[in-house]
């Protein structure tokens, strides 16, 4: 089944605010969604499992390197997805988690540091493709921007011009995304579920994710 990891080599980009927002949207979709954190911080997990409102959503901590090459296969056969978040800084439980990945989204704050750090990372994640000899599809996910500012256009431009590839989907500063950390529920109205809606339909396109209402393979063979 996919394994959509979200990684950075730069901290604060906002990685599990993307891994949150995605896993909560298709868990109230009817998917079968597993969330993996591999940051020590377990900030991911934390959420998913003492604030989360659902009760379908799976949540996973491990960054152990060596227990998570074997965890990271076996759960991505238990669910129709598996979302990984990673730690804000190059370790190899990242690598590991990107190097398993069928899709690595990117995200990326304005600022001239953070478009660099992006660069590097769609860098080191084609590296790795190359290393494991298949494919490891890599897109950046501009986040925090504030619509129709000079910074924010500036942004944009700075990332094609150093050929990011980068998603039409974008994540504003929307103080809603703050707030799920605390109340721990997707706006299902709005600015920020629109840009969330809008984030899973691209992914969708890349065909990165399942439809709605997807099951494992594992999970179908129980049922019948």
């Amino acid at each position: 089944m996919p394994v959509l990891t979200i990684a950075s080599r730069k901290g604060g980009t906002g990685k599990s605010t993307a891994s949150v927002a995605i896993a909560s949207m298709l868990d109230a979709e009817g998917v079968d969604v597993g969330l993996l954190d591999t940051d020590p911080n377990q900030g991911a997990y934390r959420w998913a499992t003492q604030k989360y409102g659902g009760t379908t959503l799976k949540a996973y901590a491990e960054s152990d390197t060596e227990k998570l090459a074997d965890l990271l296969p076996t759960l991505a056969a238990r669910h129709a997805v598996l979302i990984v978040d990673t730690a804000g800084f190059g370790n190899q439980a990242a690598t590991v988690a990107m190097a398993g990945a069928d899709g690595v989204l990117v995200p990326v704050t304005p600022g001239e540091g953070d478009v660099v750090e992006a660069g590097r990372t769609v860098g080191f994640v084609e590296g790795l493709a190359k290393m494991a000899r298949r494919p490891i599809p890599v897109r950046v996910l501009p986040n925090r921007l504030r619509r129709s500012t000079t910074l924010t256009k500036h942004v944009l431009a700075e990332m094609d011009a150093n050929g990011l590839p980068r998603l039409k989907a974008s994540l504003s500063e929307a103080v809603s995304y703050g707030e799920m950390s605390f109340s721990a529920a997707l706006p299902r109205t709005g600015t920020a579920a629109g840009e969330v809606e809008a984030l899973v339909a691209e992914l969708r396109e890349l065909r990165w994710l399942p439809e709605k209402g997807a099951t494992s393979s594992l999970r179908k063979e129980v049922k019948a």
